[in-house]
């Protein structure tokens, strides 16, 4: 299951920024229940505490050319979408501060997850997905 058991799920960081979104019912998922590469996705990428967060929506299956390209690449990567296995190593480095909050429902499935730069296994989720995601918020590599 990808999304806490709460209804509501919060990203706060240090500096004060907080993102909420509720986790509610009903078919927003841009498709059939648990149709592979369909979903909703509220995109959040924080740049680092203190800057404004950047948001998008990408609904799938989508219209527009840049959006379908984006639903396929994801549907390819969404093993990305759940959390680092507890107890597994990773490479002890730091990428960054960037963190990109996934929200949502993908394939019929919910997705409340966080993608940062905090260690090897962390960055590997986060570069996996990142190339897809940010030009959609306007991120670097994007709009």
């Amino acid at each position: 299951m990808r999304c806490a058991a709460a209804a509501i799920a919060v990203l706060v960081l240090g500096t004060g920024v907080l993102v909420a979104q509720g986790c509610g019912g009903g078919d927003a998922s841009g498709g059939t229940a648990g149709e592979p590469g369909t979903g909703q996705l509220q995109i959040t990428y924080i740049p680092e505490p203190g800057v404004k967060p950047r948001t998008a929506t990408l609904v799938c299956p989508a219209t527009d050319s840049d959006d379908r390209a984006a639903c396929e690449q994801i549907e390819s990567l969404s093993a990305a979408f759940d959390p680092v296995p507890p107890g597994k190593s990773c490479a002890l480095i730091y990428g960054g501060p960037e963190q990109i909050a996934l929200y949502g429902t993908w394939a019929g499935e919910r997705v409340n997850t966080k993608l940062t730069r905090t260690d090897g296994c962390e960055m590997e989720r986060y570069e996996s997905l990142a190339p897809v995601l940010l030009p959609l918020v306007g991120g670097p590599g994007g709009g």
